[in-house]
């Protein structure tokens, strides 16, 4: 599934790959995971997302076709309701944190032990 992201990943298709019926397949997905196939693929959606988010500059519908939304609003209005904040603000507070351990990183290695 993480593979294939930003690919349509329908439940049949994963059914047949994986040799199942469509009901049996997401039962035992469930089961083995704890989440039912289209939940779990939302979350690797979003995480793979902030990946992105935190390690590139794409422009925010570049990451939302990267991993597999139509529409970067759709992709924001998800992102926001899983995390809690909009793609951007996400982005904003993982730049400022990165930039704050860097300095801090910076710090430490260039300090003269008094």
């Amino acid at each position: 599934m993480a593979d294939n992201l930003a690919r349509p990943l329908r439940l049949n298709d994963l059914a047949r790959a994986a040799g199942l019926s469509r009901m049996h397949f997401a039962a035992q997905f469930r089961a083995t995971t704890g989440l039912p196939p289209h939940a779990y693929l939302v979350s690797c959606r979003i995480e793979r997302a902030k990946a992105l988010l935190s390690d590139t500059p794409l422009p925010l519908a570049d990451i939302a076709c990267a991993v597999g939304f139509r529409s970067h609003s759709h992709f924001s209005t998800v992102f926001r309701r899983r995390s809690g904040v909009a793609p951007m603000q996400w982005r904003r507070r993982h730049a400022a944190r990165d930039d704050v351990d860097k300095a801090a990183s910076a710090d430490t290695t260039g300090a003269v032990g008094l």
